[in-house]
């Protein structure tokens, strides 16, 4: 794949796939961590010992996010991509028994696979030939853009207030340059 050119190449079947697959990382682990102590309520646990069930894939995911973003190198990636999907894959099924060594399982598995599902996957994206240093930024913006599927207008009126003071910064810094109020010399060199 030869090196990007523009911001069309940011397109590539590759990148695509990604981003797509974000979106099922992101369902995965919005499905799963957020409501996972009413899915084990609905089993017929207690508030309690749901609560105590659903704090298993914590503790393993910090475990997790600290270990496997680290083997995570280049040439194991895919292999620690896969690796991770099925144990998202397994988790989902696991978490249909009640109690005992599957549920445990499967708690386990879910907290292996959300510690570090979205770094690697995250990595992947910005190491792709057609990213690459100079798309990092806007490809990890696309990524976590694919996630916003709500009809909220959060993200317009984010964006509205950066712009703003982003231009805001823009004007003023031309005016101290154009009024020599702010100097390309640093204080400390006697020159101001």
């Amino acid at each position: 794949v030869e090196r990007s050119r523009g911001l069309g190449d940011v397109y590539k079947r590759q990148v695509i796939l990604v981003l797509l697959m974000s979106v099922g990382v992101f369902l995965f682990n919005h499905g799963l961590n957020n409501w996972l102590p009413e899915l084990l309520r609905n089993d017929g646990m207690t508030f309690i010992e749901a609560g105590y069930w659903a704090a298993i894939p914590t503790v393993i995911g910090i475990i997790g996010s600290l270990l496997i973003p680290r083997l995570a190198t280049p040439g194991r990636r895919f292999n620690i991509l896969i690796g991770l999907s099925a144990c998202a894959a397994a988790a989902s099924l696991l978490l249909h028994f009640q109690e005992g060594p599957l549920l445990f399982s499967g708690l386990l598995l879910q907290g292996i696979a959300r510690s570090s599902l979205m770094t690697v996957l995250i990595l992947t994206l910005v190491e792709l030939p057609a990213i690459g240093e100079r798309y990092a930024g806007l490809a990890s913006g696309f990524f976590f853009l694919m996630k916003d599927g709500t009809k909220s207008t959060r993200l317009l009126t984010s964006l509205k207030y950066r712009v703003t003071l982003i231009v805001l910064l823009i004007v003023l810094v031309t005016y101290g340059f154009a009024t020599g109020q702010l100097v390309t010399s640093s204080p400390w060199a006697g020159i101001h």
